[in-house]
């Protein structure tokens, strides 16, 4: 079942859901940026950019991607420009712990996938209990499969976050899995994979 904006609200001003506001945000502004079926989630400031290594092979296997990603962080309201074909990491400003009997689901906006600008195509879902102790952003892959560059910039509105209530609570929630990589994430993290596959 889908949560309405209604009992998100209710949820994050009790507690039940933990939405921490990063600098310049208040839970005010939060709870505005919640509508309809969903909370719309801003654009965090550092960002991850794979660098063209000629002749390198990307392995997931090994811990290579930190050695060809270039971090950059801007100011508030700054412009980053994606190029066409380009790919990048970013974050959330808002930083989430999920209970155990919820799930979250990263979406686009249509007003970007209509500039052709991809959010989050794939690994969208947020496990319940993600994470209690240190609530964590959310990591975003980003790609411009349009033929211009694009803009975007810190402090916009770049995606939106679904709720759903689970039958129960999970049995084995994300902080207990033995593959849980991302625990406590605070800017964009790039792929774990080699640490257990």
């Amino acid at each position: 079942m889908i949560l309405a904006d209604k009992t998100i609200k209710k949820l994050i001003t009790t507690w039940g859901l933990k939405v921490v506001p990063w600098e310049g945000q208040t839970l005010e502004h939060i709870l505005d940026n919640t509508i309809c079926a969903s909370m719309d989630l801003q654009l965090w400031n550092e960002f991850k950019f794979f660098k063209h290594i000629p002749n390198h092979t990307l392995n997931p296997f090994d811990d290579d991607s930190k050695e060809i990603t270039e971090s950059i962080t801007v100011a508030d309201w700054e412009d980053i420009i994606i190029e066409p074909g380009a790919f990048l990491l970013a974050a959330t400003k808002e930083r989430f712990w999920i209970p155990a009997n919820i799930v979250a689901r990263v979406e686009g906006r249509s007003s970007l996938w209509r500039l052709w600008l991809i959010i989050h195509v794939t690994a969208g879902f947020i496990d319940p209990w993600f994470w209690r102790d240190h609530p964590s952003t959310i990591t975003l892959e980003i790609s411009n499969i349009n033929h211009v560059p694009i803009v975007i910039r810190p402090w916009m509105r770049i995606c939106q976050l679904a709720f759903d209530q689970m039958d129960t609570d999970a049995e084995t929630p994300y902080n207990k899995k033995k593959s849980a990589k991302y625990n406590g994430q605070q800017s964009p993290q790039e792929s774990k994979l080699f640490i257990n596959g």
